[in-house]
């Protein structure tokens, strides 16, 4: 008798701790996601931490893993308490510098198996399956941050006349950047050095339709960026022929730039690498004198929705 109250006691004793933690740290197994490795914009880069617990219900509030970069605290991974499938991934963004890693708590491997992945995404430390744990610095590791960032300025113009689509932006300041991507509809149709800041393509053998073009920067690590695009429609017929009916004068110019013919909803004027550099509304006289010396590509576009492009020459 006095066996089985004993017996019994331990049993009401070892739930409540169960029920107890299990309460304090619910792991919902719906939850799990498959993470693609990113890297966070500026000085931050990210730590991948995949923790399993394959003999057991979790890691008790005790253990886990602290991380420190020289010095400074950045918080305690662990895998969450819980029943069903005992395994977690957690994703942390950490700091350059010198990077420890420390098990707080001693348990076998056996049940406290974890892997962590650099900002690479490469594996730089897997816990053996044989051992045993115990509470200290299991990792130190030299970590060094990739400064991601976007392009701005982001400019496009179809000039359909000359079938060629014309981009250009700003470049990121970033020693890191590698160069850059082109995408047209989501095909990447070419790569270029981080010297360059403008892209040309030939149209001529597009089907007539929307297109977007997208220049994404490249860095050594897989970047979590704003997509930057040029969309237009493009069509090989070509733009509306106005040439019996459209009048634009003087050209060359040195200050104002007639548009006659035509009802003039909207003036867009871009230099040679398709940058913006005049925009107005409602008028047919458009004023230059601010623009320096040099061709310029002229895009009208008509109250009833219509395009027409043509060359000018500024000569002041």
């Amino acid at each position: 008798m006095k066996k089985t109250f004993i017996f019994l006691l331990g049993v009401i004793l070892i739930m409540g701790y169960v029920n107890l933690s299990a309460n304090d740290y619910i792991y919902n197994e719906k939850e799990q996601k498959s993470y693609t490795m990113t890297l966070l914009q500026g000085e931050l880069c990210n730590f991948r931490f995949v923790l399993e617990n394959p003999y057991g219900v979790g890691w008790s509030s005790s253990n886990g893993i602290e991380i420190t970069v020289d010095g400074v605290g950045y918080g305690l991974v662990r895998l969450p308490w819980g029943m069903g499938n005992y395994y977690a991934e957690e994703i942390i963004a950490l700091p350059s510098g010198e990077l420890q890693l420390y098990w707080i708590g001693n348990h076998s491997y056996e049940t406290h198996q974890f892997k962590v992945y650099n900002s690479l995404d490469e594996l730089i430390y897997t816990s053996p399956e044989d051992d045993f744990i115990y509470g200290g610095i299991f990792l130190t590791y030299q970590n060094e941050c990739v400064e991601c960032l976007p392009i701005t300025d982001l400019e496009g113009i179809y000039i359909a006349e000359e079938h060629q689509v014309n981009l250009s932006w700003t470049a990121p300041e970033s020693t890191d950047l590698i160069g850059y991507d082109i995408y047209r509809n989501d095909e990447l149709i070419d790569h270029l050095p981080p010297s360059t800041v403008s892209y040309f393509d030939n149209t001529t053998e597009l089907e007539d339709g929307y297109y977007t073009y997208c220049v994404s920067p490249i860095y050594p690590s897989i970047c979590s960026l704003d997509e930057k695009c040029f969309g237009t429609y493009i069509s090989n017929v070509g733009i509306v022929d106005y040439k019996d009916n459209i009048l634009i004068y003087p050209n060359p110019t040195n200050n104002i730039v007639n548009i006659s013919g035509i009802d003039v909803a909207n003036v867009k004027i871009f230099n040679s690498i398709g940058q913006l550099v005049l925009n107005q509304h409602n008028t047919n006289a458009i004023n230059v004198s601010a623009l320096q010396n040099g061709i310029y590509i002229l895009s009208v576009k008509t109250s009833t929705g219509s395009i027409i492009q043509k060359k000018i020459s500024i000569n002041h």
